[in-house]
């Protein structure tokens, strides 16, 4: 049997052994042995055919000029998919933006003002995916710049979702995020830890603040 494998290979000088073994993607499904009722999980039949082994893809040329050519074919290949992955990658950044290019569009637009231009600056370097479909998991940062710009400037908001088509979460799942705000009297432990990790992001903007308390009366 293991002459008739050497055979059917027909590789100059090869001399089959106890571990010599050939990929299996050169079968059919047919060929393999799957019965249980020999001890190897997949066993082949005898080689009925040498064509599969002696096909130009998986045997060089004996001429220089023919395998020099061969190379060439395979450079080439690799140098057109290195294009196609670089124009994918430049695809790729193109439909990714920063806040800080939207922010200086609704400005130019007067969609919002300095004062909220200022505000939202802190967010300036989160980026925008415009690949992404609309309702897919938005990050914590992603959260708190679409709730600051939607409660301050709704109209920027809309032109952003609707004109620009931002993927920005849909008004009503702003209000279900909102829904969940622990609102109740006292410190609001989510915004003193809000400014704890502002600080730790950015010390010299954040790191000297004034926290002011008020009181209000509140009927049930």
């Amino acid at each position: 049997m293991r002459k008739k494998w050497e055979v059917a290979l027909r590789r100059e000088g090869f001399t089959a052994s106890e571990s010599s073994v050939i990929c299996s993607e050169h079968f059919k499904q047919d060929e393999f042995d799957r019965t249980g009722q020999i001890d190897s999980e997949m066993v082949l039949f005898p080689p009925s055919s040498a064509s599969r082994f002696t096909s130009k893809d998986y045997v060089l040329p004996a001429s220089p000029t023919a395998l020099k050519a061969r190379l060439n074919e395979a450079l080439a290949r690799v140098e057109s998919l290195e294009r196609e992955r670089k124009n994918a990658m430049a695809r790729e950044k193109r439909a990714k933006t920063t806040v800080r290019s939207l922010l200086g569009d609704l400005r130019e637009k007067n969609l919002i003002n300095e004062e909220l231009k200022e505000r939202l600056d802190f967010y300036s370097d989160l980026q925008i995916d415009f690949k992404a479909k609309q309702g897919h998991e938005y990050s914590k940062d992603h959260r708190e710049f679409a709730l600051t710009l939607h409660l301050h400037g709704p109209k920027a908001y809309k032109y952003l979702r609707e004109t620009k088509n931002v993927p920005l979460p849909h008004p009503h799942t702003l209000q279900r995020w909102l829904c969940s705000v622990d609102g109740k009297p006292g410190l609001n432990k989510m915004m003193l830890d809000m400014l704890e990790r502002r600080c730790q992001e950015d010390q010299a903007t954040y790191g000297c603040v004034a926290l002011m308390l008020d009181a209000m009366a509140i009927r049930k």
